[in-house]
């Protein structure tokens, strides 16, 4: 899910200066490390959209993305892609993954307020000071429309090259609610966004449709479930998968003390 494609040149835009790292003096970013950097700025600018800021529901699951893109000449990509998710009763979150064919860690901290991309293999990573974090929610918040809608927003946005970077400014989206039904005997109350790019707007001859379907766990405050059919990459599911609601160990969420990591300002 997290196959984002970006062009070199706004992967340098988007790269921050290196404070320092934790041990040893200051270090440059290796020209390799600019979309690294860059991911790392958009994560830490999120604001935990995806439900970090939420206290008191602790949980880990698999998250699990199955993906099918159809080919002009019918042939089929077929894709399947499995995260370990962890969020403890601080708001602390933990995806595990993989990046490059290695292992990747990302933890977003809004009691530290840092944002964190760990390297396991070598032992090294990034973090930066997080955005302003959104007002705490509790087990007792309600989930706005907006809210339901901004984990498929976010995903849909993480995916598209660049060449739709103009013609996201010209789009509109369309929110609607979709009402509760169980999931996995979990409640969830769902959002379907609908996003328009008008025809010219990318060189398109007609206008491009794409929808972002997400159910919200009432009980967890996270997307549960996730559709998403996009013109470029095609069609896509997302489901969370052997959901435990046990406390996940506090060492998930820190930094092993023998990695190096820089830090890289905001700006």
């Amino acid at each position: 899910m997290r196959r984002i494609f970006l062009s070199a040149g706004l992967a340098l835009l988007a790269l921050a200066p290196v404070a320092h790292a934790q041990q040893g003096g200051a270090a440059a970013v290796p020209a390799s490390d600019a979309l690294e950097v860059m991911l790392l700025k958009i994560s830490a600018s999120s604001r935990c959209s995806d439900g970090c800021a939420v206290r008191g529901l602790p949980y880990s699951a698999q998250r699990v993305t199955e993906s099918v893109k159809v080919l002009a000449d019918g042939n089929r990509i077929v894709q399947r892609h499995t995260e370990k998710l962890y969020r403890d009763s601080d708001g602390r979150t933990r995806e595990e993954s993989e990046w490059k064919g290695k292992p990747l860690v990302q933890i977003q901290d809004p009691v530290a307020g840092m944002s964190y991309r760990l390297y396991p293999d070598t032992k090294t990573g990034y973090r930066m000071a997080i955005a302003a974090p959104a007002p705490a929610a509790t087990s007792g918040a309600a989930v706005t429309g907006s809210t339901a809608a901004a984990a498929g927003a976010t995903r849909v946005a993480e995916q598209l090259s660049p060449a739709l970077a103009g013609g996201m400014a010209a789009a509109t989206t369309q929110i609607r609610s979709l009402g509760t039904k169980q999931i996995d005997g979990m409640t969830a109350e769902g959002t379907q966004g609908t996003t328009t790019t008008p025809a010219g707007a990318i060189g398109n001859v007609q206008p491009m449709v794409s929808t972002a379907e997400t159910w919200i766990a009432r009980d967890l405050r996270v997307p549960i479930l996730l559709k998403m059919d996009h013109p470029f990459m095609g069609e896509s599911v997302t489901r969370l998968q052997d959901i435990s609601r046990l406390e996940p160990p506090t060492a998930l969420f820190t930094v092993p003390a023998d990695y190096t990591v820089r830090d890289v300002a905001r700006r």
